[in-house]
């Protein structure tokens, strides 16, 4: 059975990490500034309901990955998402950085994080967007994820091996190529420049059609905070009709994706099955 639905030539998941302040956490070895913070509180007071907004627009369903912290903070955001079709996944409590964390302290952060999420929505999260150590992928097997989202070492989703066995983990590889957080993230704290929306559809759009010549997937990872500015959205927007335009893409969230993968992934020869776009 072929990877994706018959009549699809190229997978897409537009998915938005909504970090708010906890973003700048990360990127600024937790020492962010007022003025960071509030860049982050951007994301869910105006970023958010313009994307909102535009997915409706365009008729598509997205991901959304929140720290339980965010979804306790902006309990409201949180819902409209949830009430307007889109995916809720878990991006940790806090933000964490789970490599720095013991096997007992992701479990507990995994729960929490989770509680917070079903808090708001009801409905406990299947996917993850983690900075991952060694043992996550096991951990989060173990707790019945569906999958992650944030390993570098693919184009194609696989299945995690675990143990030294294909598992039911499924990986839906990242790239910063299709990260806005590369091209649009500034503080006076991070010496970075920041790209024009124009130069960064140049890129979105080359990276669309060589997948789209392959057969493959694009896992797009945007902040409210940053593409829900409204040139960088409008930037985006194009990109999406472009690529609808094709007639043969196929806009959906990770877990359907994930789905598919889990039922259609051998459980043998897991990195070459992932290479195989036919």
């Amino acid at each position: 059975m072929a990877l994706w639905p018959e009549g699809v030539r190229c997978c897409a998941v537009l998915s938005f990490d909504l970090d708010a302040d906890l973003f700048w956490s990360v990127w600024l070895s937790g020492k962010p500034t007022l003025l960071d913070r509030s860049q982050g509180e951007y994301g869910p007071r105006v970023g958010l309901p313009r994307i909102l907004a535009m997915l409706a627009r365009q008729n598509l369903e997205a991901t959304f990955f929140v720290p339980g912290r965010i979804a306790e903070r902006y309990p409201d955001a949180v819902r409209a998402i949830f009430e307007a079709g889109h995916e809720i996944a878990h991006h940790g409590y806090n933000h964490e950085d789970f490599s720095k964390l013991s096997a007992t302290e992701q479990r507990e952060v995994l729960a929490k994080g989770a509680q917070a999420l079903k808090a708001v929505t009801g409905r406990a999260p299947r996917g993850t967007r983690l900075i991952p150590g060694e043992d996550t992928a096991a951990i989060l097997h173990q707790a019945g994820y569906l999958y992650a989202s944030i390993m570098m070492d693919a184009e194609m989703p696989y299945r995690h091996v675990i143990d030294g066995k294909a598992s039911d983990l499924i990986e839906l590889p990242t790239t910063f190529a299709l990260n806005d957080s590369s091209c649009f993230a500034y503080s006076f704290g991070l010496a970075k420049p920041l790209l024009t929306p124009g130069i960064v559809e140049a890129m979105y759009l080359e990276e669309f059609e060589a997948e789209y010549q392959e057969r493959g997937f694009c896992m797009f990872m945007l902040h409210p905070q940053l593409i829900g500015r409204p040139g960088r959205l409008r930037m985006l927007e194009r990109v999406v009709n472009h690529m609808k335009s094709r007639g043969d893409v196929l806009f959906t969230t990770a877990e359907k994706v994930a789905e598919r993968c889990r039922q259609v992934l051998p459980r043998d020869g897991v990195r070459e099955a992932a290479r195989n776009r036919n």
